[in-house]
C-alpha cells in the first residue's frame, strides 16, 4: 500500500494527530505514520522511523552527520577562510506551530561580529514540518545577511540538505526513469575495493563487495541532473519495503535557472537537495556578498517523502508512486501551511502571462510561434543574466505550441523577462522591468524575440539547444565503464573518460571538418580537448573547418557565430586561411570554469561570440577557419561547441560599407567617409571640426570655434614650477601625411615637431596624432605618439587628453556606469545669472536651470570621475534622433598610476573625455616630469570613438547596453592589427606572464593562502608600490582567480617589475626580481608569496585594509547641495560640501572613538577634515582612538600602522596617552596633494606608516588613547582619508593568546 500525503492538512487518514515531545537533546515529532527526531538545539535530522524500521538513517554515523543542512562558504576580507564546509548546527529551538494537525520547529542561529571567520556571516532559521497523515516531512530555511558594514564580506560555494539513509537497506536508486539501478556500497570506495582515477570522486571498482559490479566505474557526477528535471529523486530499500525520496515542487529558490545542473543521490546511500552549488558553472554560480550587503532568502520547503509497498508488490514501483506524489506537490505550491512571513502565500503573489514569436527573416518571413521556448522571470539584468543569477529568485516555464506561456506564483519584486528559444541563437530579454504586486495578473501582451542575425545562412555545424548532445559521443573505454548507460544512447555522454577518446581517434591530427561532406553526429567531437602527449604532458587543439565559396561579394563582411555549451579555463582562438598568423582574427580570451567535461556534462554555460570576417580574408573556392583551443595545463581545459553558422553579408548593412572608405582633400579640411559616418578634420591642425551620422550634419558643436570641437590637448609647466598647473594647449598639428588609403582603412597623421625657436611657446615633444576610419565600422580611432627627444629641455607634463564637445541640443542624457547615468543640466545652467559658484569653480549651485527638474542640484564634473580600472566605455545619448556617442578604451596599458587611479570622464558640456595623463586624485606625484635631453616616448591609444542608433520609438537608453556590448569587443580585439606606426606592438610583438599568489600572514593562517581578486600587474621596475605613482612608462594589470592563478597578457617588450595589492591585507606586494618581455614569449612565474608586513598579533583594528574609505562613516548631505540621482546610492560619497558636516557632527569637539565599543561604519568620519570656526577660517583637529590593555610589556615595542587612502597637504601626528606633547611620536611631514576630499573622491594616493610604540608609553589594566592630529588647518580641504589602522602587540611575547583589549 502506498503512502499519501494530503498537503491540505485535514489529516482523515491518520488515526492520531501530530505529537512534539522535547526532550534533553532531541526533538521527536510522531503522526503516526513516521517519526522524525532532531537533535536540540542543533537541529540535525538523527533518526526517522518508518515502516517497522527505527532509522531509515545510517546509525553508525555520528549523530551530526545523518540529515542536516549544510553550507561552504569563503570569506571576502583577505582572512584567507576559503572553501570552508560548515554542518548548520542551530543554538535556539523554538517551537512555531503545535496542534493535532501540525507541527513546526525551528532551529536558528544568529551571527554577531564576535563570530568573525567562525562561521558563515548569516543569520539562518531551519525549520520542519510534520502533517498529519502526511508520510514525510518538509524542510525549509531562512538566510540572512544583514545591512550592517560588521556583517563582514564572504562567497557563498553552495548550500543544501543532505540524509545519509543505511547503507545496509536503501542499495537501489533512481534519479529518473533512464537512471535508476542498484548502486555499489560505499565500502566498494575504499583503496583495498576501489582505484581512484583522475579525480577522487571517480573510482574504479576493481574488489566490490558484490562482484556484480567489479569493473564499474562509480561517480556521483554521472547522475547529476539539470533543475528543470530534477523534482524527485532518492532510494528504495526492499527489506522492510522503503522509499526514500526527495521532493522539490518549484525551482523558484535554486540559482542558475532550468539549465542549471546539480547533484542530486549517489552512491552513500546519499540523498541531496542542492539550492546553491557552483557545480557546471564555476565561480559565475557563487553568490558574493558585500560588506554590509543587506539579503535573505528562502530555500525550500523541500519535501522528504517516505513509501512502502504491501508484502508480495514490485517494490520498484514505488519510484511510480513517488512521481505521483511529486506531481502532488508541484500543484500545491506555493504551500499554505509554512508559518513564516518571509514565504509568501499564493494571494501574495502575482502572475505574468503572454505570448512569444520569433522573427527570423531568413528562416521564415512571418512571425514563427515558439514552441517549447523557456520563459521566465529573473532579477533585471543584461540579456542572458539569468543563467549566471545566483541570489535571488527566478520563475520559469514554457510556451505552448501556439507561443502562449504563463507564470504563476511569483513573488512581489522586480523582474526582466527572458527567453530563449531551441533552434535559434542567443537569448531575449524584455527591456521593460515588471514590477509584481500581490493579487497582480499581467498581460504582456505579445512579444518578438529576433535573434542575431545579419545574413542568409551558408552553412552550420550543430543545433542551436546550449548542448553538445547532438555531436559525436565516442564509444566509452570497456575498462571504465558504468552498465547503466551501454543501451542509453540519450546518457552515453556520461561514461568516465571520454576525453581521452579524442587523442585515440584523431592520433596524427586534429579534427577536421568539411562543409557538404561531414556529418556533425559522427565527425565533429563532443568536445575540443587538449591531446595527451607522450611524455603525459598535454598540448592544444587547432580544429578546421573546410568550405567553399562559389563567389565571394568584395567589400562586405560576413559573420561568424560560435556558440559555445560549456568552457572550463580554455581559449578559443579561430584564424582564416592561415592557421600559423600570429594574431588570430578573434580570440574569447581565458573563459569558463564549468569543468563540464570531467563531470559527464553535455553543457555548462552558455556563450555566444559573433565574429566579423571581412571579405579580403575569404577565398573563392577553398577556405578553412582554424579554431585552436591552445590552453593545455589538464585534460580539462575544453570547450563543448553548440552551434557554428557562418552567414553572407548582410546587403543592407554592406550596401554602406560597400563604396569602401574615402578620402578627400579640401583647402582647409580633409574628409574621411566610410558610409556609415563621415569625419572631418582640419588640414594641417588635425582638430576634429565635424563627426557626420545617421541624418545628423555634425554631432560636434558647430556654435564653438572649429578648434574647440574635438581635439588633442595638453597642459605643461616649465621645471620649476611644483604644482600641478601650468599652460593649456590644444595640439595643432603642421603637417598632415597620408599613411593608408584603400577601400579597408585610412589612416591620416597630423604632426608637429619642436625646436628652440618653440622654447616658452609650445610644450617641448614631438607629437604625432593619427585617425583611423576602417571599412564598416560605426565610429573612428585615435591614438598619438609622444616623443622628447636629446637635446629637448626639461618640463613638466600635468595633463594630456582627448576631448569632444558635443551638440548641446541633442545629447542630454550621460551614461558612464550602470549606476552612474541621468539627464544632465545644460552648460547655460552653469552661467552665472543661472548658477551659483561654490567653494571652487568647478561646482556650481543650479539656481535657476533652464529645466526646473534640476533646481538646488549641484553640478561638479568630478562627482562623474571613475577609476581607470571601470573607466572602458562612457558617453551621450541623444534622444532625437536616438544617437549615441560613445568613448571606448580597449586598454589601460597606457594610462598613468595604476588601476586604481581616477580620471574625468564625461561632464556637463556635452564634453566627453579620454585622460591620458592627469594629477586629479594623484596630484605633484602623477605629474610627468622630464629632464633635459631625457629621451622617452609614448603611445597614447588608439581609442574608439563609437556611434550607434535605433529605430524611432525604441527606448534610446538601449544605446547604452548596446556600447558596453561594443566596448567587450574592442576588448577582445587588443591589440589592435590596424594601427600602422610601428611604436604601435602587435600581438606577435609582444608576451605573456602567468602564475599564482598567495599570501602568508603567521598572525592570521599558518598556511599560505590563494589570493581571490588581488590586483597584480607589470610597471617599471622601482619600489614596492611605486605603480601608484609611476607615470612614463606602460602598466598592464590583471585580477587572481579564487586559486591565486593570473594570467597577464599583450605585454610590450621591455623590463618590469611584477608588483601585487591584496584586499584585506595592508602593503604592496613587488617580485624580488626583475621581468624581462621578449616578443612571443609566455613565462611562468610559478608560485609567488606575499608576507604583508607585520610584527606582532592584532590588538585592535579599525576599517578594512583596501585603499579606500568607502567602509566609513559617510553623512547625509547638505540638503541644499543635494544630487538626487546620488541619494541612496554606493556613490553617496560624491556628494558635494560633505566635509563641511564634520564640525555640524562634531560642534563642540573631535572625534573619539573607543575600541570594542564604536562602529567605524558609523563613528569614524570618513575624512579627517579641518575644523570651521567662527570667524570662516579653519583650525586643526585631533581624533582620539581610546583602547584598553590588559597587560603590557614595558621592556617590548608595539606597532602601529597607519594606512590612508588620500592626503591633501597635510601633517599627521601621532601622540600617546599626552595630547599636549609638544614632540609627536610620529610625523607624517607635509604629505599629499590629491584633493580628494574636494573632488569627491573616496580615496586618493595610498600611504602606508609604521611606528614604532615604546611599551614603557603604554599603560597596563588601563585606558590608553591615541591622538591623531591633522596639523594644517588653513583650508576645508586639508586632511587625510584613513583606510585601516591596526595595533599589533611584540611579537617576542606572543604566545597565542596574547592579552587584548
Amino acid at each position: 500500500m502506498y503512502s499519501r500525503c494530503p498537503i491540505d492538512g485535514l489529516g482523515s487518514m491518520a488515526p492520531i494527530g501530530v505529537r512534539l515531545q522535547i526532550e534533553d537533546g532531541h526533538v521527536m515529532i510522531d503522526n503516526g505514520i513516521l517519526q522524525v527526531t532532531l537533535s536540540n538545539p542543533e537541529g540535525i535530522v538523527t533518526g526517522i522511523r518508518y515502516n517497522g524500521l527505527d532509522n531509515v538513517l545510517e546509525v553508525l554515523n555520528d549523530e551530526s552527520n545523518r540529515g542536516y543542512w549544510d553550507i561552504v562558504w569563503s570569506a571576502l576580507d583577505g582572512s584567507g577562510r576559503t572553501g570552508v564546509f560548515e554542518v548548520i548546527k542551530a543554538t535556539s529551538f523554538k517551537v512555531v506551530v503545535e496542534s493535532e494537525e501540525l507541527v513546526e520547529v525551528s532551529f536558528s542561529r544568529l551571527w554577531d561580529p564576535s563570530l568573525k571567520g567562525k562561521f558563515v556571516p548569516l543569520n539562518i532559521d531551519k525549520r520542519f514540518i510534520l502533517l498529519r497523515g502526511c508520510s514525510g516531512f518538509y524542510t525549509y530555511a531562512i538566510y540572512e545577511h544583514l545591512g550592517s558594514q560588521e556583517w563582514q564580506a564572504f562567497s557563498l560555494g553552495e548550500t543544501r540538505v543532505a540524509f545519509k539513509l543505511r547503507k545496509d537497506k536503501f542499495q537501489y536508486m533512481a534519479v529518473d526513469d533512464d537512471r535508476r539501478r542498484y548502486m555499489p556500497l560505499p565500502d566498494d570506495r575504499q583503496t583495498e575495493r576501489g582505484q581512484p582515477l583522475a579525480y577522487p570522486e571517480a573510482v574504479l571498482l576493481v574488489n566490490p563487495v558484490e562482484p556484480e559490479f567489479k569493473g564499474e566505474v562509480d561517480d556521483k557526477y554521472q547522475y547529476t541532473c539539470e533543475n528543470r528535471n530534477l523534482m524527485v529523486h532518492g532510494w528504495i530499500s526492499n527489506d522492510p519495503s522503503i522509499g526514500f525520496w526527495q521532493i522539490t515542487p518549484s525551482d523558484e529558490f535554486r540559482t542558475g535557472g532550468p539549465l542549471k545542473q546539480n547533484l542530486c543521490s549517489h552512491v552513500g546511500p546519499t540523498c541531496l537537495a542542492v539550492f546553491v552549488g557552483a557545480h557546471y558553472a564555476g565561480d559565475d554560480l557563487v553568490p558574493k556578498f558585500g560588506q554590509g550587503e543587506p539579503w535573505k532568502k528562502v530555500f525550500g520547503p523541500v519535501f522528504i517523502y517516505l513509501n512502502s509497498t504491501m508484502d508480495g508488490q514490485d517494490n520498484l514501483t514505488l519510484w511510480d508512486d513517488a512521481k505521483r506524489q511529486m506531481t502532488v506537490e508541484a500543484s500545491s505550491w506555493p504551500y499554505t501551511f509554512p508559518t513564516c512571513e518571509d514565504f509568501p502565500k499564493s494571494n501574495q503573489r502575482g502572475m505574468v502571462y503572454g505570448k512569444l514569436l520569433v522573427r527570423d527573416r531568413f528562416v521564415d518571413s512571418n512571425d514563427m510561434p515558439t514552441n517549447g521556448a523557456y520563459v521566465g522571470l529573473a532579477l533585471p539584468g543584461e540579456i542572458g543574466s539569468w543563467q549566471r543569477e545566483c541570489k535571488d529568485y527566478q520563475f520559469w516555464t514554457k510556451t505552448d505550441e501556439n507561443g502562449v506561456f504563463c507564470i504563476n506564483n511569483i513573488r512581489i519584486g522586480n523582474y526582466n523577462l527572458y527567453a530563449w528559444v531551441r533552434g535559434f541563437l542567443g537569448d531575449y530579454r524584455n527591456d521593460s522591468v515588471i514590477t509584481i504586486t500581490p493579487g497582480c495578473n499581467i498581460d504582456v501582451g505579445t512579444l518578438v524575440y529576433e535573434p542575431p542575425r545579419n545574413g542568409p545562412t551558408l552553412w552550420e555545424i550543430g543545433i542551436p539547444d546550449r548542448s553538445a548532445a547532438e555531436f559525436y559521443v565516442p564509444d566509452h573505454n570497456p575498462l571504465f565503464v558504468n552498465k547503466l548507460f551501454l543501451d542509453q544512447p540519450q546518457n552515453k555522454f556520461r561514461q568516465y573518460g571520454l576525453w581521452e577518446r579524442y587523442g585515440e581517434l584523431y592520433p596524427q591530427g586534429d579534427l577536421v571538418y568539411t562543409i557538404g561532406e561531414s556529418d556533425y553526429s559522427k565527425d565533429w567531437f563532443y568536445a575540443q580537448v587538449p591531446r595527451k602527449k607522450e611524455d603525459n604532458s598535454y598540448e592544444g587543439t587547432t580544429w578546421q573547418i573546410k568550405f567553399k565559396l562559389e563567389n565571394v561579394q568584395q567589400t562586405a563582411t560576413y559573420k561568424l557565430r560560435i556558440a559555445l555549451a560549456g568552457a572550463s579555463l580554455a581559449e578559443l582562438q579561430v584564424r582564416v586561411n592561415d592557421r600559423n598568423k600570429p594574431r588570430p582574427l578573434f580570440t574569447t580570451g581565458l573563459i569558463g570554469r564549468d569543468n563540464a567535461v570531467p563531470r559527464h556534462g553535455i553543457h555548462g554555460l552558455y556563450w555566444l561570440y559573433n565574429v566579423d570576417v571581412s571579405s579580403s580574408l575569404l577565398l573563392e573556392g577553398d577556405n578553412t577557419f582554424y579554431f585552436t583551443q591552445p590552453r593545455s595545463q589538464s585534460p580539462f581545459q575544453s570547450i563543448m561547441y553548440d552551434y557554428i553558422r557562418l552567414e553572407g553579408p548582410n546587403t543592407e548593412t554592406d550596401l554602406m560599407a560597400k563604396m569602401g572608405v574615402k578620402m578627400h582633400f579640401r583647402k582647409h579640411h580633409v574628409v574621411i567617409d566610410n558610409g556609415i559616418l563621415q569625419l572631418t578634420l582640419t588640414n594641417p591642425g588635425g582638430y576634429v571640426t565635424g563627426v557626420k551620422y545617421n541624418n545628423i550634419d555634425n554631432l560636434l558643436e558647430s556654435h564653438n570655434d572649429e578648434s574647440d570641437r574635438g581635439y588633442w590637448d595638453l597642459v605643461w609647466s616649465p621645471p620649476e614650477n611644483p604644482g600641478t598647473t601650468g599652460t593649456f594647449e590644444r595640439i595643432e598639428g603642421t603637417s598632415c601625411k597620408v599613411i593608408v588609403e584603400n577601400d579597408d582603412q585610412v589612416e591620416l597623421s597630423f604632426s608637429r615637431t619642436w625646436d628652440s625657436t618653440l622654447e616658452g611657446k609650445n610644450a617641448p615633444l614631438k607629437i604625432d596624432k593619427r585617425f583611423v576610419l576602417l571599412r564598416g565600422s560605426s565610429g573612428f580611432y585615435s591614438y598619438a605618439i609622444y616623443e622628447h627627444l636629446e637635446g629637448f629641455p626639461a618640463f613638466n607634463l600635468d595633463e594630456t587628453r582627448i576631448a569632444f564637445k558635443l551638440r548641446k541640443d541633442k545629447f542630454h542624457y550621460m551614461a558612464m556606469s550602470d549606476d552612474r547615468q541621468r539627464y544632465m543640466p545644460l552648460p547655460d545652467d552653469r552661467s552665472t545669472d543661472r548658477g551659483k559658484p561654490l567653494a571652487y569653480p568647478e561646482a556650481v549651485l543650479l539656481v535657476n536651470p533652464v529645466e526646473p527638474e534640476f533646481k538646488g542640484q549641484v553640478d561638479d564634473k568630478y562627482q562623474y570621475s571613475c577609476e581607470t580600472k571601470d573607466l572602458k566605455v562612457h558617453g551621450w545619448i541623444s534622444s532625437d534622433p536616438p544617437v549615441g556617442f560613445w568613448q571606448i578604451t580597449p586598454s589601460n596599458e597606457f594610462r598613468t598610476g595604476g588601476p586604481t587611479k581616477q580620471e574625468l570622464t564625461s561632464h556637463v558640456g556635452p564634453t566627453n573625455l579620454a585622460m591620458f595623463i592627469s594629477a586629479h586624485y594623484g596630484g605633484n606625484d602623477l605629474v610627468v616630469k622630464f629632464s633635459e635631453g631625457e629621451q622617452w616616448k609614448k603611445v597614447f591609444g588608439p581609442v574608439f570613438m563609437y556611434l550607434n542608433s535605433i529605430s524611432t520609438g525604441e527606448d534610446p537608453l538601449t544605446l547604452w547596453d548596446d556600447a558596453k556590448n561594443q566596448m567587450l569587443q574592442e576588448v577582445g580585439k587588443w591589440p589592435y592589427s590596424f594601427p600602422s606606426s610601428k611604436d604601435f606592438q602587435q600581438a606577435h610583438e609582444r608576451g605573456v606572464i602567468s602564475g599564482r599568489l598567495f599570501v602568508h600572514d603567521r598572525f592570521i593562517s599558518d598556511e599560505q593562502t590563494p589570493v581571490n581578486g588581488a590586483y597584480i600587474g607589470l610597471a617599471p621596475p622601482g619600489d614596492p608600490g611605486s605603480w601608484e605613482r609611476e607615470n612614463k612608462g606602460y602598466q598592464f594589470w590583471s585580477k587572481t582567480n579564487e586559486q591565486g592563478q593570473f594570467l597577464i597578457e599583450h605585454v610590450l617588450a621591455g623590463t618590469y617589475n611584477l608588483y601585487a595589492w591584496v584586499n584585506g591585507f595592508i602593503g604592496d606586494y613587488r617580485s624580488p626580481t626583475t621581468v624581462t618581455i621578449t616578443p612571443g614569449c609566455d613565462i611562468e612565474l610559478g608560485d609567488l608569496v606575499y608576507e604583508p608586513p607585520r610584527d606582532g598579533p592584532t590588538l585592535w583594528e579599525i576599517g578594512i585594509p583596501d585603499r579606500s574609505a568607502s567602509e566609513f562613516y559617510i553623512p547625509d548631505p547638505d540638503p541644499i547641495y543635494t544630487n538626487q540621482f546620488l541619494v541612496n546610492d554606493p556613490n553617496r560619497f560624491r556628494q558635494y560640501g560633505l566635509w563641511e558636516r564634520y564640525a555640524m557632527l562634531y560642534p563642540d569637539g573631535d572625534l573619539v572613538f573607543t575600541v570594542g565599543e564604536s562602529d567605524y561604519r558609523k563613528d569614524w568620519f570618513f575624512a579627517h577634515v579641518t575644523r570651521k570656526k567662527d570667524d570662516a577660517t579653519y583650525e586643526k583637529t585631533t581624533w582620539t582612538v581610546k583602547f584598553k590593555l590588559d597587560k603590557v610589556n614595558k621592556d617590548e615595542t608595539y606597532k602601529l600602522r597607519l594606512a590612508l587612502a588620500s592626503a591633501q597637504v597635510s601633517d599627521l601626528q601621532v601622540r600617546v596617552n599626552d595630547p599636549n606633547k609638544d614632540l609627536p611620536l610620529f610625523s607624517t611631514g607635509i604629505i599629499g596633494g590629491d584633493n580628494a576630499i574636494a573632488r569627491h573622491g573616496i580615496h586618493g594616493l595610498s600611504w602606508l606608516f609604521n611606528i614604532d610604540i615604546p611599551g614603557k608609553v603604554l599603560i597596563s589594566n588601563g585606558e590608553n588613547a591615541i591622538y591623531l592630529t591633522q596639523a594644517i588647518g588653513d583650508t576645508p580641504f586639508r586632511g587625510v582619508m584613513y583606510d585601516y589602522i591596526r595595533l599589533e602587540g611584540s611579537a617576542l611575547s606572543y604566545s597565542g593568546n596574547h592579552a587584548g583589549i
